[in-house]
């Protein structure tokens, strides 16, 4: 039976000589693994860009429930990333955001509110133009919602945290309150070093709830946005 469905991709790895294996966030089926014929062929070159992560994507799939991974018939973008993928600092928050949703992602039933949170994320990348040093602050905690452990208050979130940076810097409560209900482009003033120790702290709030063990991305972000 076909299934037509949107999705976001979150990474691929080659199967064979032409043909990939991807995991897809779907908003039909929740996380699934689809399989695409001929798609890296000579032929074909362009269709592997639709197997880039975080590509949002139309899915057409053969879907049979008593298989773990479903055929692609046809595939497409619904929303080409072009900022996202050509500006570096985009790409690396994007690249940052892709780790974690790998790491933390494992519901394999539809979840409308969830997909479109993910999927209005990635978009509001790709468009925005002012703030975007603490998009991926701003997202780890509006994603913590959806994973069922977002603080409510500064306090809450750092007395979950070992050694936090916070607790040496308690004239940044307010502020930090303030994160924990603002928008991506709320003009959230942080230095530097507040801002890599926040990301830091957000990273050991996540292991303390979840097992995602080391996220290698975390080192980039800090060389392009925390020096």
């Amino acid at each position: 039976m076909l299934l037509k469905t949107k999705g976001i991709v979150l990474r691929f790895v080659k199967y064979k000589e032409t043909s990939v294996i991807a995991t897809v966030y779907t908003v039909e089926k929740g996380l699934i693994s689809v399989i695409a014929n001929s798609v890296r062929s000579k032929n074909s070159k362009s269709k592997i860009a639709l197997f880039q992560p975080l590509t949002l994507v139309d899915l057409v799939i053969y879907n049979n429930s008593s298989k773990n991974i479903s055929r692609v018939s046809e595939i497409s973008s619904f929303y080409p990333l072009h900022n996202l993928r050509q500006d570096p600092i985009k790409a690396s928050i994007s690249f940052f955001i892709t780790e974690m949703l790998n790491k933390c992602l494992k519901e394999e039933e539809s979840n409308p509110p969830f997909f479109n949170f993910i999927q209005n994320s990635i978009i509001h990348l790709n468009e925005q133009e002012r703030e975007i040093q603490n998009f991926h602050l701003i997202f780890l905690i509006k994603l913590s919602l959806f994973m069922g452990f977002k603080p409510h208050s500064t306090a809450d979130f750092i007395n979950q945290i070992p050694n936090s940076s916070l607790y040496r810097e308690k004239s940044i409560s307010k502020l930090m309150d303030s994160m924990l209900i603002a928008d991506y482009e709320s003009p959230i003033k942080l230095t530097s070093v507040l801002r890599s120790n926040i990301l830091d702290d957000l990273v050991s709030y996540y292991k303390s709830h979840l097992d995602i063990g080391k996220v290698n991305s975390i080192e980039v972000l800090h060389q392009l946005l925390h020096n």
